[in-house]
């Protein structure tokens, strides 16, 4: 018989969640120019074009990663949430009939 059971750890998604951010938040405080020689440092306008349009790509896509990335924390974040006030909504529901039966009167008892 199938088993359609299933288990969310919130504390998991939360921290994938910041774990996201964090990395998004590491690549922006270092620029992908950082990591790249200067064209002094290279002595030669040929060798500076490519690593230039090497580096211009290479930044393009290390923003476009980003805000994938970013898009991606936003997203687990609001699951864990969305899943927390499902658990909560329904923890309350249990509360509250649970107190509606203890006041059944039973006949006989």
């Amino acid at each position: 018989m199938a088993s359609y059971d299933f288990e969310v750890d919130l504390q998991s998604l939360g921290q994938a969640a910041q774990g996201l951010a964090d990395t998004v938040e590491l690549f922006r405080k270092k620029d992908v120019e950082d990591l790249v020689p200067t064209e002094s440092d290279l002595g030669s306008a040929v060798v500076w074009s490519a690593v230039e349009e090497f580096k211009n790509r290479w930044e393009e896509g290390v923003n476009n990663l980003c805000q994938d990335v970013e898009e991606m924390s936003g997203r687990l974040g609001k699951i864990a949430m969305n899943y927390h006030e499902a658990d909560t909504a329904g923890a309350d529901a249990m509360r509250k009939v649970a107190g509606q039966v203890a006041e059944v009167k039973v006949m006989g008892g």
